[in-house]
């Protein structure tokens, strides 16, 4: 019986050991999953932010030309309205008004 008694709690603190050895090995590997995920989820809004950057980087570049192209026509209808003015001014002169 004293055998028997042995070999009984010998088992027993060896499934208290394992059950414990389990657990520890299962916290352990939510903390490294975590770890990993958290890695994971960062690196995907890292990757978000730069595709978003481009895109606005693409949209002020085309509206730097665009600006550019209106910031020429308006200084092509200053000149034409100076233009038109001094003519206005000679008519007016040579109608006498």
């Amino acid at each position: 019986m004293k055998i028997l008694r042995v070999k009984i709690a010998t088992n027993m603190s060896t499934e208290i050991l394992l059950l414990i050895s389990n657990v520890l090995t299962g916290i352990a590997a939510f903390f490294v999953g975590k770890r990993r995920s958290d890695a994971e989820t960062d690196n995907q809004v890292l990757r978000n932010l730069e595709l978003s950057i481009g895109l606005y980087k693409n949209i002020i570049d085309d509206l730097k030309s665009e600006i550019h192209e209106l910031n020429i026509k308006v200084q092509d209808l200053q000149k034409r309205v100076e233009g038109l003015m001094a003519e206005n001014r000679k008519l007016k002169k040579h109608n006498g008004l």
